[in-house]
């Protein structure tokens, strides 16, 4: 593989992300007296956007030095979109409140997120989150807690140089392009409920750009 392709997907990705940033910046925030769970979703999306664009930059900016750290963010990238998602379309007006009073999310796995999540639409016969990759998570998981799978990235190698499968970081950036795109649709998937007219065009927007985020359209 080229030693400079890495580096290059991470410039496409964040470019795409650039673009989904612009059009998200120019969605209207949720109104005061929008559902506290519209509230918690948007912001959900945001901090997800957040770590999409930081996973993307540490592999733009270091190649493959601090992968691991790229990998780590990868699984809050994920729980938080489907937070916000699951926010958006499934949260009751009791869960939400019980989420503000004990900072509790009522379901413990991630798979089980997803499924509630793509049960609903504008999710609903695309199994968008349950198509995902367990086994890929699985890492995501082991180097955001520090664990064997994580380790094993240095255990061979001298001064603490990382040892990386580089497809494996490909996927990573493909993962983030999709991630990102699901936050900033997210945002405007809210916009619309409220402010319809104003969003519609940033939503056909984002939705434009479906060849280049896995033919999404919703």
């Amino acid at each position: 593989m080229n030693a400079n392709t890495i580096v290059e997907r991470a410039v496409q990705v964040q470019a795409l992300q650039v673009q989904l940033a612009n059009l998200a910046m120019q969605v209207p925030t949720p109104p005061d007296n929008a559902l506290d769970s519209h509230h918690i979703g948007y912001q959900e999306f945001g901090l997800s956007f957040h770590h999409a664009l930081a996973l993307t930059s540490l592999v733009k900016i270091h190649d493959s030095e601090l992968a691991a750290s790229a990998f780590a963010l990868a699984r809050p990238m994920l729980e938080t979109l489907q937070r916000g998602w699951w926010f958006t379309t499934c949260a009751t007006e009791a869960q939400t409140q019980a989420f503000i009073e004990n900072d509790a999310f009522p379901i413990r796995q991630v798979t089980d997120v997803g499924l509630a999540v793509d049960a609903l639409a504008p999710f609903t016969g695309t199994g968008y989150f349950t198509r995902l990759n367990q086994a890929e998570w699985n890492v995501y998981h082991s180097f955001t807690h520090g664990g064997l799978m994580a380790l094993d990235a240095y255990g061979n190698r001298p001064n603490l140089s990382p040892d990386y499968a580089p497809d494996g970081i490909l996927a990573l950036l493909d993962n983030a392009q999709r991630m990102s795109a699901m936050a900033a649709l997210g945002m405007a998937w809210i916009g619309l409920i409220y402010q319809p007219g104003l969003t519609r065009p940033i939503y056909d927007a984002i939705n434009e750009l479906g060849p280049e985020i896995g033919q999404w359209r919703g």
